[in-house]
């Protein structure tokens, strides 16, 4: 390499020695980038994501990215991913932005987090004829509560067991709800934006069977997440700049009152 530098012209040696590794270009990358992608894991549902091409909504997370970051010149494209792939291509390379909670990622710190833009809430979801009003995870002792199998949820993983809150998993909102209108669970366990746009679109359910609890069991704030020492941290001020405008101005809330 050394011999082959001595005789290149100065613009071949810097662009050698880029590729080699030698010198950072991730920075100056992320600045000159006129598109954004986001990579969205398979476990993302409706209406965070809504894979329809006939629609003109792709969901809460493609409309808030996109009315933040088209103004200030990104076009934002969507990459569906399993989760782990996702997760290292935004660490390490191919994707650039994700939305979720700092609170469910090991060491959050590797990332850039945007400010929050919506909260994530795990709500009690039961029959209308027999409401529960939840004051903490004493409240559910000796009930059955269908979650979604896989899920943890913080709050009430310590009780889950003998003696605590029996467990029942299903495989989707649609399967806990079968289990709550059958009476083999007392309460389901589910994400509020999620069951409340299946609540709204799945009339053939019977929405008025069933009722929200309050207050939540459980809470997360979104935030877009961005790598780190890529160059991402002047869009990152610019965005949250906008993300409070929106706030103010009341653009932000009638991207999720769509949803609701």
């Amino acid at each position: 390499m050394r011999s082959i530098l001595k005789i290149l012209p100065l613009s071949l040696c810097l662009l050698l020695i880029e590729s080699a590794g030698g010198l950072p270009c991730a920075a100056a990358d992320a600045q000159k980038k006129t598109g954004l992608v986001m990579f969205i894991a398979h476990a993302d549902v409706p209406p965070y994501y809504i894979r329809d091409p006939e629609s003109a909504k792709n969901g809460i997370l493609m409309d808030v990215l996109r009315a933040v970051t088209e103004p200030l010149g990104y076009a934002v494209t969507a990459w569906r991913l399993p989760d782990k792939r996702g997760w290292d291509m935004l660490e390490h390379g191919g994707v650039d932005v994700y939305a979720s909670a700092r609170e469910w990622v090991e060491n959050p710190d590797r990332f850039l987090w945007t400010d929050p833009f919506m909260a994530n809430e795990d709500v009690l979801l039961c029959l209308a004829g027999k409401p529960l009003a939840y004051a903490g995870p004493e409240t559910l002792r000796g009930m059955t509560v269908a979650c979604i199998k896989g899920f943890v949820y913080p709050t009430l993983e310590d009780h889950f067991g003998p003696g605590g809150i029996i467990r029942m998993d299903a495989p989707s909102p649609e399967a806990m709800l079968e289990l709550l209108a059958r009476g083999r669970a007392d309460a389901v366990l589910v994400n509020r934006t999620e069951i409340q746009w299946i609540l709204r679109t799945r009339r053939d359910l019977e929405p008025h069977r069933f009722r929200l609890g309050e207050p939540p069991v459980g809470t997360a704030p979104f935030r877009f997440v961005f790598p780190r020492n890529q160059g991402w941290e002047p869009l990152v001020a610019q965005f949250n700049r906008r993300l409070a405008a929106m706030r103010r101005d009341g653009s932000l809330k009638a991207i999720l009152d769509r949803y609701r």
